[in-house]
């Protein structure tokens, strides 16, 4: 062994000695928001929420907040499912008698729904002259409105994105994102990945885009960086100017560490919540709706697709997943396109062998976020197993179907809306390979569990690795340890591939390296 590393020696070469643990190539986050979550942390206007919090302490909040003269008041965290009952979260008129003249918007822990004060939905355009909401608005379907038929401030999956993108734009400068980026990367280097996805790159505004560009240039990126461009508009010519927008963002912004191809749709929300797509009606005969229909989603894929852009699709349930893949398949890709569909909480078995056969790749959440009637808080109980098929408590993110059925499979967190899970890569193996939180306190299995567990470790490896770089587009320059390769490599203390899979948690990463040079160390922490 001595013999064949020394050949690649040289004079400026730095050894390192490693004699426990293992050294692995970088790993890939599939699909975070850590810019996002950090904008928590250093928004000059935001107001950071808990599981724990109730209508009267997010309006208490809210009051000191207004108080302070802030421009717009962004708020995060809230427990949707403990305050979905009318009379349990602040309508937009109570937050009107704190906070009447500026928007305000508060973001669920999940990012799935909102809540908005009148200023933030009358500025997002969704209201006709008579303050209901437009018939033409695509997401009427998703605006809770009260026994008159006018908005209760409770918005679900891309209305309250779409009012927040249009109606509470946060003005913060480029002094704010850029410590935003700073922190996001490093809590990803500190954790072994090399490389990120950043899932909504444009919902705060292109800054973060800027900042990124400006970081590469200054040769401050210690990521292979990927931006996703969502696309949410309502007309024909709208889609067309975001797909216009996105092209513009590919060109300007792409470099060898930035990859500015990705453009972001929702298909459906999560079934947990009622809003996820599904085949298997629920017990009251539903089974969701999709946010783009069948042929919109078509159009759109390969028009994007033609201009050299990869989808990268959030779907959850199962005929979600269908509709993206359908999509897909229809599309004639320009070389490089590479379409992703992410999370995939449930897919249906005839969907395994088309994804591989088309080359389509599963972002995959690996057991994260799964749902048992047991799990949830007993108040919810009736409601949650109400919206979903009962086979769906019990199945969800199948990650070992994907890798026996050979579908090019990433892994990723979607942090900060984890649910209070690992997003280390290592404990995240845990999960995968047990079906337990035993770490986190979490403790149930499933059948489904054990059906999707990882039956070899060095696959979930190839998964954070070569797989991710696969993702980005970056196979022949990173995501293995191989001559000709950028030397993204990361020290960790135990070898994961042998070590009891009870403490796959208790990895530390050591050092991360990027690009040859030492980005991370614990112990110049």
């Amino acid at each position: 062994t001595t013999a064949l590393i020394d050949k690649y020696i040289g004079p400026k070469t730095q050894i390192i000695k490693h004699n426990e643990g293992l050294v692995m190539a970088g790993c890939t986050e599939g699909h975070g928001h850590y810019m996002m979550s950090k904008f928590y942390d250093y928004g000059n206007h935001v107001i950071k929420m808990s599981s724990t919090d109730t209508r009267e302490t997010i309006l208490g909040a809210i009051r000191t907040k207004a108080e302070n003269n802030d421009d717009y008041i962004f708020g995060f965290g809230f427990d949707y499912l403990a305050l979905k009952d009318p009379g349990k979260y602040p309508t937009r008129q109570d937050i009107d008698l704190y906070a009447e003249n500026i928007p305000v918007y508060l973001q669920d822990s999940e990012g799935h729904k909102g809540i908005a004060n009148t200023l933030c939905i009358k500025n997002s355009g969704i209201l006709g002259a008579d303050g209901k909401v437009k018939e033409e608005f695509k997401y009427k379907n998703y605006v809770v409105i009260d026994d008159d038929g006018y908005p209760t401030g409770m918005l679900l999956e891309q209305a309250g994105t779409y009012v927040r993108s249009h109606g509470c734009v946060p003005n913060d400068d480029e002094d704010v994102w850029y410590k935003c980026a700073l922190a996001a990367q490093k809590a990803l280097n500190e954790m072994g990945y090399t490389a990120a996805i950043e899932g909504w790159a444009n919902k705060f505004g292109m800054v973060t885009y800027d900042v990124i560009k400006e970081m590469d240039a200054a040769g401050g990126l210690t990521l292979n960086f990927g931006m996703a461009y969502e696309i949410e508009n309502l007309s024909p010519k709208e889609v067309s100017d975001a797909l216009d927008a996105a092209v513009e963002a590919m060109g300007k912004y792409g470099s060898d560490r930035v990859h500015a191809n990705l453009v972001k749709l929702f298909e459906d929300g999560t079934p947990e919540s009622g809003t996820g797509y599904m085949i298997d009606a629920n017990a009251k005969g539903e089974c969701g709706k999709p946010i783009w229909d069948a042929d919109e989603l078509k159009d759109i894929t390969a028009r994007a697709n033609s201009k050299g852009l990869s989808m990268h699709i959030h779907a959850m349930g199962d005929n979600a997943v269908k509709t993206v893949v359908d999509a897909y398949v229809s599309s004639v890709r320009k070389d490089g396109v590479r379409n992703q569909i992410v999370h995939l909480r449930n897919v249906a078995p005839s969907d395994y062998d088309r994804m591989a056969q088309n080359g389509i790749i599963a972002s995959c959440g690996v057991l994260w976020h799964r749902f048992y009637p047991e799990s949830v808080v007993k108040a919810n109980l009736d409601y949650v197993t109400s919206l979903m098929a009962e086979k769906y408590w019990y199945e969800g993110y199948p990650y070992q179907s994907f890798i026996s059925h050979k579908v090019h499979t990433s892994i990723s967190t979607d942090a900060p809306a984890s649910s209070g899970s690992p997003t280390d890569p290592f404990g995240i193996m845990e999960v995968a390979a047990t079906g337990t939180q035993n770490f986190l306190g979490q403790s149930y299995t499933t059948p489904w569990d054990k059906k999707e567990l990882i039956q070899d470790r060095a696959d979930f490896l190839r998964s954070l690795t070569i797989e991710g770089a696969y993702q980005m587009g970056s196979e022949k320059t990173r995501g293995s340890i191989a001559v000709g390769k950028f030397a993204d490599f990361i020290l960790i203390s135990q070898n994961v591939l042998t070590c009891d899979e009870k403490v796959l948690h208790d990895t530390k990463v050591l050092k991360t390296f990027f690009e040859g040079k030492c980005v991370y160390d614990i112990d110049a922490r």
